[in-house]
């Protein structure tokens, strides 16, 4: 089949970490409603004047932030408000101060706010933003805890990222409790995420764990039909921490791979019928439908995305997302054995300047390993430093010295492929499955068992071993390298350390997923 791959250069980045609006663009839309108002006065001078308004709550409903701090601290230093007015007045003056991003004025006022108002949310809501800009994240916690249930409708808006910084940064001060306690109210205020293709499935994962772990099994039952993603559930069915819940997870999807993709693009097929512009769910909808063995049809959806940047039918978008929607194409044209179109399509990406493409450098490391994969490993060497042009993290750092690893032993320089192993042995973890991948390319079996042990027995990275751990579905994965490593990687799937160790937090399924990149390790 003739394929012809289209692709334009984009240059953007949408990215926003809050969903809910803040007070400064409520202000500024008040102030060009102010002077139309103004110009409307000069066209007609005898138009009566409107008095200021010297109630502090008019002015704060009107958005007039700055006026009703003042009023309010004119009522405040009088003395003679009541309980639940002089409460609304240290609303005001917080939220004055939280525009003008004076943090520890604000704080004070908000919490004055919050010990006398009878209906506090609203206060509980700035100062939720407040915390969560100073990454207090106990305080943020608490705050957001307290909108799910008091206002659902001010939590909800709140973005997904925003909530799982907060879920994390308190569980890592050791709030464990007050993680579930937040976690349960969400629940309860039905969150799903936003923006409104944001996927919550890893949060009601975690509290599917932490219900687990306290025996509310009914309520962790009923919290399975909340998450679809793949990776998501074929974890829970293969780790320890979710053994309440296998008897559960095995009757309802046995050990059939399809029956986790089925159920995921039936969801997803759902979910898109509300967001049709949205290029992260296209992304995800392609990634299904390989994983299904569908990729000719994830190419033909990728294909048309490609087609309408063209057309100018999407204008301007998030360049991250579109090139995750032509990493996405790449592969399913490599799953339908479309080599040469996959590596075009993949090189022109790498190709372009990361300084103008934010997020580029997923797409370079890609177009280098499939290169890897494919034996060209001069071209794989020559590729991989286009990466390091760019805002490359140290995850992303780890990939690039594993290319280096794999092509030089493979072209014979030995010497060269152990000293870019040397960051890899000295930090295992940073990036444990490149560490993985350049041990296997060196054929170091009890070195590559013990990198397996070291992953199962880190709580944060267990999951990702454990699915290594199955035996994949190599059906569609056309790089002959990665398949001699995934030989190397079967032998130490029956190495006894590694399966003790897999045991005590784990256990064997005979659940055969499709690998999504770089086959299965």
């Amino acid at each position: 089949m003739k394929k012809v791959i289209k692709f334009v250069r984009i240059i953007g980045f949408l990215g926003l970490l809050f969903w809910f609006s803040i007070g400064a663009g409520e202000a500024q839309e008040t102030g060009e409603q102010e002077q139309s108002g103004q110009d409307q006065e000069q066209l007609t001078p005898d138009a009566p004047q409107t008095a200021e308004t010297t109630d502090f709550v008019e002015a704060y409903a009107a958005g007039k932030f700055d006026l009703a701090a003042r009023l309010a601290q004119q009522g405040i230093d009088g003395g003679d408000l009541p309980r639940d007015r002089r409460g609304r007045a240290y609303l005001a003056v917080g939220k004055a101060h939280v525009l003008a991003n004076r943090f520890d004025p604000a704080r004070e006022a908000l919490d004055q706010a919050l010990a006398l108002l009878d209906a506090p949310a609203e206060a509980h809501y700035e100062r939720f933003k407040l915390a969560y800009m100073d990454r207090d994240w106990v305080t943020a916690a608490r705050d957001l805890k307290a909108l799910a249930e008091q206002r659902p409708d001010l939590a909800r808006p709140v973005h997904l990222s925003a909530v799982q910084a907060i879920q994390y940064g308190a569980l890592g001060m050791g709030e464990d409790a007050l993680v579930f306690d937040l976690l349960i109210a969400l629940r309860n205020a039905r969150y799903s995420g936003a923006p409104n293709d944001a996927r919550p499935d890893r949060l009601y994962r975690d509290l599917v764990q932490m219900l687990g772990e306290r025996g509310r099994l009914f309520e962790a039952e009923a919290l399975i039909d909340l998450i679809h993603d793949v990776d998501l559930m074929a974890g829970m069915m293969v780790d320890r921490r979710f053994a309440p819940l296998w008897r559960v997870l095995d009757t309802k999807f046995g050990t059939s791979a399809s029956s986790l993709t089925i159920r995921e693009l039936e969801f997803i097929n759902r979910t898109r019928q509300n967001n049709r512009s949205s290029l992260g769910m296209v992304r995800q909808h392609m990634k299904d439908l390989r994983r299904h063995g569908l990729p000719q049809q994830a190419a033909q959806l990728g294909g048309a995305v490609m087609n309408s940047v063209e057309s100018g039918a999407i204008g301007q978008v998030g360049g991250s997302d579109l090139l995750w929607v032509a990493n996405e194409l790449a592969y399913a044209l490599l799953d339908m054995e479309e080599v040469d179109a996959a590596i075009s399509l993949l090189g022109q990406l790498a190709g372009l300047d990361p300084k103008q493409v934010p997020g580029l450098v997923n797409q370079q490391i890609n177009y280098a390993g499939i290169l890897m994969g494919l034996g060209r490993f001069e071209s794989a060497l020559n590729a991989a430093p286009l990466a390091e042009m760019g805002a490359v993290s140290r995850y992303g750092q780890f990939f690039i010295r594993q290319i280096a690893v794999c092509s030089y032993e493979a072209l014979g320089e030995h010497e060269k492929a152990l000293a870019a192993l040397g960051p890899l042995q000295d930090q295992p973890l940073i990036n444990p499955r490149a560490t993985q991948i350049a041990l296997l390319c060196l054929d170091r079996a009890d070195e590559g068992a013990d990198q397996l042990v070291r992953r199962l027995e880190n709580e944060r990275i267990r999951e990702d071993a454990l699915l290594a751990l199955l035996t994949p579905d190599l059906s569609f994965v056309q790089e002959p390298f990665f398949l001699v490593l995934q030989d190397r990687f079967d032998v130490l799937r029956k190495n006894p350390k590694v399966i003790s160790a897999r045991d005590k937090v784990g256990r064997d399924l005979s659940l055969s997923l499709r690998p999504i990149y770089w086959a299965a390790f």
